[in-house]
């Protein structure tokens, strides 16, 4: 079975580069930076049956394409996640959801894009996930949520919420910020390998909540 690497809004395939050879066979396709039109190319690629890593806006894409593809298994690393106060202050949520949408903009920025551009295909795509039955409804298939403490883009309390919302398996590594197979690929296999292949049937069996 083939293994699906979606790499996130206005990056590209080379940053599956550190990880890919240890996944297996995998597919990596360059997606458009219009969420409609990556939408479509991942989902030409996505067989039933195919395990989908999905990093930042690439979870989404993968969260969509589980719902109708049939996927063996979900993996999302940096990924979106909708707010979240997971027990702390609407203060020092909202501070901490400001202070990293500021980080974004301004990387996005410094990548040479348009915040403006980026800002508007980001919250296209969100939309297209934020469904009436809530973030990741209608996936069945197993989910692992990657996320590191110090992701700069999404807050980690965002991905602990919505794991445990959703009965998915969460793994939250020390560092490496939003790229973390990027810039920490041995963590990070670490992490997304023994899930994949403990043992020849793949994940283990996972009942949804919700």
């Amino acid at each position: 079975m083939s293994t699906v690497l979606l790499h996130g809004l206005g990056r590209g395939p080379a940053d599956w580069d550190g990880v890919r050879d240890a996944l297996g066979d995998v597919v990596v396709p360059a997606l458009p930076r219009d969420p409609a039109q990556a939408l479509a190319v991942a989902r030409s690629v996505a067989a039933p049956g195919a395990v989908l890593v999905g990093h930042s806006m690439g979870g989404v894409l993968a969260l969509r394409l589980a719902v109708d593809c049939a996927p063996r298994a979900v993996v999302l690393t940096g990924s979106f996640f909708p707010p979240a106060r997971n027990g702390r202050s609407l203060g020092a949520s909202l501070r901490d959801y400001g202070a990293h949408r500021v980080s974004f903009l301004r990387s996005m920025e410094r990548r040479g894009g348009s915040s403006e551009s980026s800002t508007r295909a980001l919250l296209s795509l969100v939309r297209q996930a934020v469904r009436p039955g809530g973030f990741g409804a209608g996936v069945t298939a197993p989910v692992l949520v990657v996320h590191p403490a110090d992701d700069h883009h999404v807050p980690v309390d965002f991905a602990g919420a919505a794991a445990r919302s959703r009965g998915w398996d969460l793994r939250v590594l020390p560092a490496g910020g939003h790229h973390a197979h990027v810039v920490t690929p041995e963590p990070w296999l670490e992490a997304v390998v023994p899930w994949l292949r403990p043992e020849p049937s793949g994940p283990p069996p996972h009942t949804p909540r919700g």
